[in-house]
């Protein structure tokens, strides 16, 4: 008989099963965890200035502290974190001001704890902060408390902040490889402001590089607004939820109007669509109710959620990024009109930059893309997400004229979303939803269209340029030859230019806008 062993069970904390899964994260090796803790400090500063309308400075050190071992700092002029909340939000993971239906940079207030982990693992050492509304100045050591889950507080002071400064200032000690890092950090720092030319990026490390990045613009995005959850997005844990958070005599229409898109009209039409008493206490609704509200969710047509909730950058924020990183020939952008996947909103804003110092396509390079979601730029592998799919597979370029792994054109895409469908924790690459891919293939073309009609209005003129050569010099000689005959003074080369130029009109600039309006009703025709 064999002996059975007792098996053993064990609750893991939110905090231990991140720190025994840091991989998840982007902290599989000292290398990528360089740029994971970079980019996690710095895109909390930025939520911190875009969320209440600040513009950012943000500022970034990198010091080394032994042979293996760096501290980073990170400083920003934030709105800071109010005195009950400093310690949770840097000591206690799923914890913080992102659990709501708008955009932010971070889903789930996971990353900034996750480099304080990964630096308590590493090194030993807790994090230094300094933070400050604009009262009074706070400074805390802390560490996480990985079994329970708790902030830790090793050392607290409060002084007395005289010149009422506001933001957060936080140091972190951890193991890693700056001299692999490096060229990814940088790259990161480069791309953040090509997507925020209005902040101001100030950057020191240890090889004596300073990377100072003035703002070029004082205008700001719009912040985005809370909404309520649109209906698409509700399931049944969900929906149990917020009926137990309802008052006691809320009515089901009541309760129906708690949701994005649903008004007085729209839920008197779906109760009856559900066969619903609209006047009954929605607390009364049993498990099978629920169920089949759920489902009425699912098949009922709502109006798609609306672009209050997000925070696009905007065509002349995406023209002043590109202009100053690449100063290209011509730049084409879009942005297209909000949609949804699942209920969550999305808007995809895309823009082709060509000539100037766009680099060439290297070998072994698909195409040159510049991917962003919610403001955070995205460095690795480029070749498994969405807009590269689309770049590849979905737009036949020898329409518009184009060779992307040949011509000297940049591609860019930013996807702005309530809840962005990364693949993996660590944030680096969208997932293929149909609904995204669909956008961005869309957005792409605008911008394709956009880029042939110029290359093509840049073609006549070189051809209309060489002809102007050509009959400048034939008339040059027959006025010469023809005033000798008759006696007469030769005619001056200004009147023979006016001459040339009077030849022909605007048909070749009518013929391509035409022609932009075939390639437009073409496509159209293809996708239906």
């Amino acid at each position: 008989m064999v002996e059975q062993k007792t098996q053993v069970f064990k609750q893991l904390s939110p905090a231990e099963f991140f720190y025994n899964n840091r991989s998840m994260a982007g902290f599989d090796n000292q290398s990528r965890a360089v740029y994971t803790v970079v980019r996690e400090l710095v895109e909390n500063s930025l939520d911190a200035c875009d969320a209440h309308g600040i513009q950012p400075v943000v500022y970034v050190s990198v010091v080394p502290v032994s042979a293996d071992e760096l501290e980073v700092t990170v400083a920003d002029n934030g709105q800071g974190v109010p005195p009950r909340y400093i310690a949770d939000s840097f000591g206690r993971v799923f914890f913080g001001s992102k659990y709501s239906v708008k955009q932010n940079r971070g889903t789930f207030g996971l990353g900034g704890k996750m480099a304080i982990l990964y630096g308590q693992l590493s090194t030993g050492e807790p994090v230094q902060v300094v933070t400050s509304t604009g009262t009074d100045l706070f400074k805390l050591k802390l560490s996480i408390d990985v079994k329970r889950n708790q902030p830790i507080i090793h050392e607290k002071v409060n002084e007395r902040n005289s010149k009422s400064f506001h933001g957060t200032t936080i140091s972190l000690r951890f193991k890693g490889d700056y001299v692999s890092a490096r060229s990814r950090v940088i790259k990161y720092l480069r791309m953040t402001r090509i997507a925020l030319p209005y902040a101001t990026l100030i950057y020191s490390d240890p090889d004596g590089l300073v990377f100072i990045a003035p703002a070029l613009t004082d205008k700001l995005p719009q912040p985005p607004r809370e909404t309520p959850p649109h209906p698409y997005g509700i399931d049944i844990v969900k929906l149990k939820e917020m009926i137990q958070a309802s008052k006691r005599d809320l009515t089901v229409n009541k309760f129906l109007m708690k949701f994005s898109k649903i008004g007085p009209d729209t839920a008197a039409r779906f109760s009856t669509y559900m066969n619903l008493n609209p006047d009954m206490r929605v607390r009364r609704l049993d498990d099978e109710d629920i169920k089949r509200i759920v489902e009425g969710f699912r098949t009922y047509r709502f109006l798609p959620p609306d672009g209050s909730a997000l925070s696009p950058l905007e065509e002349e924020t995406i023209r002043t990024g590109l202009t100053t990183e690449y100063k290209p020939e011509f730049i084409a952008a879009t942005t297209r009109p909000p949609s949804a996947y699942e209920g969550f909103s999305f808007v995809v804003e895309a823009a082709i930059a060509y000539g100037g110092n766009v680099p060439m396509p290297s070998s072994g390079e698909d195409v040159r893309l510049l991917r962003f979601a919610n403001k955070i730029p995205l460095i690795y592998d480029s070749s498994n997400d969405v807009a590269m799919h689309v770049l590849l597979e979905d737009i036949d370029w020898h329409t518009y004229k184009l060779d992307p792994k040949v011509d000297q054109v940049l591609f860019f895409v930013h996807i702005a979303a309530t809840k962005v469908p990364f693949k993996t924790a660590g944030k680096e690459y969208v997932a293929d939803r149909e609904e995204v891919r669909r956008e961005i293939k869309l957005a792409f073309r605008e911008c394709s269209r956009q880029l042939k009609v110029y290359l093509s209005r840049k073609v006549h003129a070189q051809h209309a340029h060489q002809r102007t050569e050509k009959l400048s010099q034939y008339l040059t000689l027959l006025s010469k030859y023809t005033s000798v005959l008759c006696g007469k003074p030769q005619i001056p080369n200004n009147r023979l230019l006016k001459l040339i130029g009077s030849v022909g009109g605007d048909d070749e600039a009518t013929s391509l806008e035409e022609d932009s309006a075939r390639i437009e009703v073409a496509e159209a025709t293809f996708d239906d």
